[in-house]
């Protein structure tokens, strides 16, 4: 175990003793992400299996990218609530993702929202440089050399073009340190060999592709046209290949391919992608290490790590995969074992290798297969001793991270390993023959149960089709209780803490833990926590109310429904598919509406305003001048929240702070993309709500008044006669007479 480790191990075990036990270190991960894409559950497959590792607590506050039509389209503000969870004393560190914020805000924003957090520690795996921040990047230089070396060294290939795009930084950089790669290997660096699309839209690098095609294959003599294309992408590449395809150019036959990121595009393309691995599970892993370190010895260390990726060598570039070239070679390493060798030299010749192919094995485990192989040498058993210890192994990869190659690699040098102990003796080596098909049928099988538990499981399908139909027929507390205690343990999710607020509300306000599943048998921090216990800070949630027994994974899931708020829910992680706990939310929150109506827990001045016919004020705003997206998205913030509080006197503390906004940037923003002040442009959406509610007749001018939040009707009056210059009365009078 080298050194950092030990230190780290040591210094988590001090803060343990020095409390009890109760003093594990609570990490947080954050992130937009989609969840159906591997990367983000690498990330977090890597950063639980680090937690695990060393022993403490992880929240995930990670945000799903919405799937579906049908859910909310701004959920980047149902997301933002989660800023004011991430401090001490809830925290004591936290893993940003900034970057997979940049296609819903400016990157400016992104960095002020992170570098709110100060001091809590951080590390971030994203691209984007955030000021005392550990930055956790790839290293797009090392990416590719290690792609245009083997293009080079291992194909001889000299003329190689890049496709990429513009769509972000790192596929920018991407072209520059292909360029640098190419000249430290003495190529010329060609600019009418690099296209690059506009953005990562299908049809826009169907485009790029084509240009490539006509302007660099189509009618190219054998010694003009490119023989590689290197891409930014997995993405891109899989494209590429489709489209040459279609254009009768082959992969690899008439030009190599190659990708970037290892994503499942480059998977499941024909032929698979060569690419470069971005070693999103080490990465992850590593960010807590470095989290780790950041919080023993506070701010020193590095600010820049790079992380070294790998190369992954499929058929795009006219390679077959690694683990099929190898097999040949596995019996030609080391020494064979001699015909008049002893038992005893048998073992040492047998343990020997088993240490070299079980290298992560404990030394049991190895023991076990060595007595198990002899045991099978010498007698016939059913089933096989090897073939028992080989199922436990692969129960456990599975739990791990089962690679179907590497396990038939093992598998091929375990048969050279048999073959050689057999030696001359036939029934030795037909009895270790048939060991070793068997061994290979039931890796297969095991790959093939991956296979399928990766696609849709049907049995998880029907639990949430039955919860689903369980919970709409929700309508008091009691039967929601009845509901989760149910559905929870088949669904995979082991608990729940639920913290709910009095009033379904616009915004996260003070709640109660109202139910914890399952039920702990004593909470007791300085004196124990009754429920109901109010939460008047979510920073400040006890962590008595989390799982005592070792340590815990939770997601954090805002609780919301058509913009009112219930509060929020700490569900314990088992699954990593994060589908499943959106999935409980919707769930959940569907029934807390329905509750909250029936008992009447809504805020009347809010909850019974229409703002459909407010909204067309806000189409002619930004459209006239030359405003950049980022303005026209801080507008739609800005507008958004306002509507969300058109009941209420218009607050700029708090709107600055719920915005996570300064407050003379919002006022500064808002100005110069509308023309009005803040409060200004909220007195006119009053306004506009004011005639729809007039017109609706169903309400008199003092109640109209009281539920957009003014003190009195002579006072609505006023500011109604302002901005229409007529009084209320009047005005519908004239409406009347159109």
């Amino acid at each position: 175990m080298n050194q950092e480790i030990t230190r780290r191990r040591e210094f988590l075990a001090g803060l343990k003793n020095k409390s009890g036990g109760e003093g594990r270190l609570t990490i947080g991960f954050t992130c937009i992400a989609d969840f159906r894409s591997f990367i983000g559950q690498e990330y977090i497959a890597g950063i639980c299996k680090a937690c695990e590792d060393y022993d403490i607590n992880f929240i995930n506050m990670s945000q799903a990218i919405k799937y579906s039509l049908f859910d909310e389209a701004d959920f980047l503000s149902h997301y933002l609530k989660k800023f004011r969870f991430m401090h001490r004393p809830l925290l004591d560190g936290l893993i940003t993702w900034a970057s997979s914020l940049a296609t819903y805000i400016d990157d400016g924003e992104i960095v002020r929202h992170f570098s709110s957090l100060s001091p809590l520690p951080m590390v971030d795996i994203g691209y984007l440089d955030i000021p005392g921040v550990t930055a956790l990047r790839i290293d797009n230089s090392c990416s590719m050399d290690l792609i245009v070396e083997h293009l080079v060294e291992k194909h001889s290939f000299t003329r190689i073009a890049f496709l990429g795009t513009e769509a972000s930084t790192p596929h920018k950089e991407r072209l520059e340190t292909f360029k640098q790669a190419l000249a430290r290997f003495g190529l010329e660096v060609c600019e009418s060999r690099v296209f690059m699309s506009k953005n990562l839209d299908e049809a826009e690098i169907v485009r790029a592709s084509d240009e490539l095609y006509s302007a660099i294959i189509k009618d190219k003599e054998e010694g003009e046209r490119v023989e590689a294309v290197v891409t930014s992408s997995d993405i891109i590449a899989a494209t590429l290949v489709s489209t040459l395809r279609k254009r009768g150019v082959r992969v690899p036959d008439d030009v190599a391919v190659t990708g970037f990121n290892n994503q499942y595009q480059g998977i499941t393309s024909s032929p698979p992608i060569t690419t470069i691995d971005l070693e999103y599970f080490k990465r992850g892993y590593l960010a807590v290490e470095i989290l780790i370190n950041k919080i023993m010895d506070g701010d020193k260390g590095e600010k820049l790590i790079k992380v070294p990726t790998s190369l992954v060598v499929r058929e795009s570039c006219g390679c077959f995969e690694r683990e099929i070239l190898e097999v040949d070679e596995v019996g030609k390493a080391g020494t064979e074992l001699s015909d008049d060798a002893t038992e005893e030299d048998a073992r040492d010749f047998l343990s020997g290798r088993i240490n070299m192919i079980f290298p992560k094995e404990s030394h049991e485990s190895r023991e076990r297969l060595l007595n198990a192989v002899f045991e099978d040498l010498y007698a016939s058993y059913s089933p096989p001793r090897t073939l028992c210890w080989f199922r436990e192994f692969l129960g456990a990869e599975r739990r791990r991270r089962f690679r179907a190659g590497e396990c038939q690699q093992k598998i091929t040098k375990v048969q050279m390993c048999l073959m050689s102990l057999a030696g001359t003796n036939e029934k030795q080596r037909r009895r270790m023959e048939s060991i070793t098909s068997k061994l290979r049928i039931l890796c297969a099988v095991v790959s093939d149960y991956e296979s399928k538990a990766q696609r849709e499981s049907p049995y998880t399908f029907n639990n949430i089709t039955q919860a689903a139909i369980h919970f709409a027929s929700v309508s008091t507390g009691v039967q929601l209780r009845t509901a989760l205690y149910t559905h929870l343990q088949e669904l995979g999710i082991p608990g729940i803490i639920l913290s709910l607020s009095d009033n379904m509300t616009t915004d996260l306000e003070s709640s109660n833990v109202e139910l914890i599943i399952p039920e702990p048998s004593i909470i007791s921090v300085e004196g124990a926590y009754n429920l109901p216990f109010r939460i008047t800070e979510e920073r400040n949630f006890p962590r008595a109310f989390f799982p005592k027994k070792g340590r815990y994974s939770v997601v954090l899931e805002i609780l919301h429904h058509n913009e009112r708020y219930f509060g929020f829910a700490f569900m314990q992680m088992k699954s990593k598919n994060m589908a499943l706990y959106d999935s409980i939310r919707l769930l959940l929150c569907h029934s807390l509406y329905e509750i909250y109506l029936k008992e009447g827990r809504t805020k009347e001045h809010v909850m019974q305003l229409d703002t459909k016919g407010i909204e067309g004020i806000l189409s002619t705003m930004g459209s006239g001048g030359s405003f950049s997206p980022e303005s026209r998205l801080t507008l739609k913030q800005i507008s958004s929240y306002l509507i969300e509080h058109i009941g209420e006197k218009t607050n700029l503390d708090k709107m600055s702070r719920d915005l996570g906004m300064n407050k003379t940037k919002l006022i500064r923003q808002t100005k110069a993309a509308t023309g009005y002040t803040v409060q200004s442009l909220h007195e006119m959406l009053k306004m506009e709500q004011a005639k729809a509610m007039i017109l609706d007749g169903k309400l008199s001018l003092a109640e109209i008044a009281e539920r957009l939040g003014f003190q009195n009707e002579n006072y609505f009056s006023k500011v109604f006669k302002k901005n229409t210059g007529e009084s209320p009365r009047s005005w519908a009078k004239s409406q009347d007479r159109a």
